[in-house]
């Protein structure tokens, strides 16, 4: 239903723009071969945003792993949709010309506007860490492209005529940039005030060892709320809430609530928001949490058993998903298969272990550059090294996979060749800056 919807919207400007063709007579083909892309290109823009704007609507029957994919693939057909547009029109023989932003007429200088953010939108998305854009820098540039490129876009196409005369279209259009305008709102401002009456504390902050700490942070003055084990919040650090230091973090304690409401955190430094400032969260430092979200977690797949699959950090959710079963009593089996580069990067080992005890678990470690006189598995996880460990019987065992984006791509294509469903195996991506 959802993405019925989803291409509803998409299609719905093209089908108005057919039903009012305010032309006398037919226009060459490339003509309305441009014309449909710009008429694909405009709703594909507007709802980029609502993809990824923590609107749990959009994001709870599909992920947001899925979300974020989906926004990327979408994102690149933008730009081909949006530079295809005016190509076809100097193949037609509209001159090259039309690209010269200071030779152009209003109408098409806001349409090189509107395609130059998009562009500087792909790239600096493509090369941030190549260009030395912090996370948050690269989150304000974004949304900024993204603000100049719809506004641009409504200008293009309200002032170049054609079917943008047929007032039917103008308002369709209009109505999409006030439901971007909306959304940006409710994103920027109102969700932030929300939070702001809602603020959490720092109470514990430990060196896990690995370039990872764990932050537990507990609710003010307020309940806080119940998440399932494997989803994720958002940490928000900084003066206030309307903060740029927001990033996607997994829960990594039980889903089982504690008396004190409390969350934990484990983030690994792998940026210079991880690196610099997580350190300096030391207990009595207010922060705020934006949460749950995600649809990565056991409490949605009905299993006898579990496939766990963790890469560095993305142990976080594993451990929250453990954590949970244990206090739970949940007895069913879980084959855990830990990637690190050593032993002493594997984190949270001496916790594992014990769980041992208490949650029916096998774990497989799997070093990438073990000492000598280590007897476990070697290398990176492969199809060899799923198959010696794997239940038998793989029928009925839920798969989760998270980590680096290599691994877990190649996870997810040996465990298919393996026999699992693509179906039964879920991943989490995200990365933190």
């Amino acid at each position: 239903m959802w993405f019925a919807l989803y291409v509803l919207l998409v299609l719905l400007p093209a089908t108005v723009a057919l039903g009012v063709d305010p032309f006398e007579g037919p226009r060459p083909a490339l003509v309305e071969m441009s014309t449909a892309l710009g008429l694909l290109a405009f709703p594909l823009l507007t709802i980029q945003f609502a993809l990824v704007s923590r609107l749990r609507a959009s994001s709870r029957p599909f992920g947001t792993d899925a979300m974020v994919q989906f926004h990327q693939y979408v994102g690149l057909l933008c730009l081909l949709l949006v530079i295809g547009h005016p190509l076809l029109l100097n193949a037609q023989g509209l001159p090259w010309s039309i690209w010269n932003p200071l030779g152009s007429t209003p109408a098409l200088q806001a349409g090189i506007v509107a395609a130059a953010a998009i562009v500087a939108m792909t790239v600096t998305t493509a090369f941030r860490r190549r260009a030395g854009l912090s996370y948050e820098q690269w989150q304000w540039l974004h949304l900024s492209m993204a603000v100049i490129a719809v506004a641009a876009a409504l200008r293009h196409v309200l002032a170049v005529g054609g079917y943008g005369r047929a007032m039917p279209l103008r308002y369709l259009l209009t109505a999409y940039v006030v439901a971007f305008g909306s959304i940006l709102v409710v994103y920027r401002l109102l969700r932030p005030l929300g939070m702001r009456r809602r603020p959490w504390q720092v109470t514990e902050h430990r060196n896990e060892g690995a370039s990872t700490r764990t932050v537990r942070v507990c609710p003010i003055g307020h309940g806080g709320f119940e998440f399932e084990p494997g989803q994720f919040a958002w940490l928000v650090t900084g003066a206030t809430p309307w903060s740029s230091q927001q990033h996607p973090l997994s829960i990594s304690s039980s889903a089982v609530r504690s008396a004190d409401r409390g969350l934990e955190f484990s983030i690994k430094a792998l940026g210079d928001w991880s690196s610099t400032v997580v350190p300096q969260l030391a207990p009595g430092t207010r922060i705020w949490v934006d949460g749950p979200f995600g649809a990565f977690t056991i409490d949605r797949r009905a299993a006898q058993g579990f496939v766990l699959v963790a890469g560095g950090i993305g142990i976080a959710p594993v451990r929250s998903m453990l954590l949970t079963m244990r206090d739970r009593g949940d007895r069913r089996h879980v084959v855990l298969f830990h990637a690190a580069h050593d032993e002493t990067r594997i984190i949270f080992r001496e916790e594992l272990e014990a769980l041992r005890d208490t949650v029916t678990l096998d774990i497989v470690y799997v070093l990438e550059a073990p000492a000598a006189d280590w007897t476990g598995e070697r290398g990176l996880i492969t199809e060899d090294v799923l198959r010696r460990h794997l239940p038998a019987q793989l029928h009925g065992y839920g798969c989760f996979v998270c980590g680096p984006p290599a691994m877990m791509d190649a996870t997810e294509t040996m465990l298919v060749s393996l026999g699992v469903p693509s179906g039964s195996i879920d991943t989490e991506r995200f990365h933190v800056g």
